[in-house]
């Protein structure tokens, strides 16, 4: 069975759980991080030195950065696995650029308005985070003008780690709709079983 370590209201634990529900796996989640500590205990640190969530067991096998892991569940168990050279370069380019772009102002973001405390929280850095993050929304709607998810008409791997973000900057009260081709992606997603119970019905941070 894997073992996915971390807490369920972490976008990046969430990409993890929901491409093993995607695909139907049996595993269970060690909750640690946040508010339920644990990271730099010995045990933990013995997983991952960076002590950082999530963190994949396989086995015997640890594996931790969510990108690496949810790829790595994709390649071994054939859950949204591309067909071709083409597709797998796409999906890492919007993987990669979910977490330095898009997800980095959402954290940003969520650190200023929920996580900090209220006397830690920078106005400006919050403002400047929803800005870029718009300017996401911007860019995502284009690309989504023609097809119902990032690449094409199916679920794709590159829709695991924008769609927790994009989840994210809802339920902080971003408004996207007027980019009615990132909401009608959102509303697609609602629809799968996988997303409801791993990201849409998950807590917000430090949960």
């Amino acid at each position: 069975m894997l073992t996915v370590y971390g807490r369920k209201s972490s976008a990046n634990v969430q990409k993890v759980r929901w491409i093993c529900s995607e695909g139907n796996l049996e595993f269970k989640t060690e909750i640690v991080g946040g508010k339920y500590g644990g990271l730099t205990s010995p045990e933990f640190i013995r997983l991952n030195p960076n002590s950082t969530i999530p963190v994949l067991k396989d086995g015997d096998f640890i594996l931790y950065e969510s990108n690496s892991i949810i790829k790595y569940i994709s390649d071994k168990f054939d859950i949204l696995r591309s067909d071709t050279q083409e597709k797998i370069a796409l999906n890492n380019q919007w993987i990669d650029w979910s977490s330095s772009v898009f997800g980095l102002n959402c954290s940003h973001y969520t650190l200023h308005n929920i996580l900090l405390p209220i006397d830690q929280r920078n106005t400006t850095l919050a403002i400047e985070a929803k800005k870029k993050i718009y300017s996401c929304f911007k860019l995502l709607n284009k690309q989504l003008e023609k097809t119902n998810y990032l690449l094409d008409n199916e679920l794709s791997l590159a829709d695991i780690p924008v769609g927790c973000w994009i989840h994210r900057c809802v339920v902080l009260g971003l408004e996207i709709t007027e980019f009615k081709s990132l909401e009608k992606l959102y509303v697609n997603l609602k629809e799968r079983s996988a997303f409801r119970t791993e990201v849409f019905d998950t807590p917000l941070p430090p949960e």
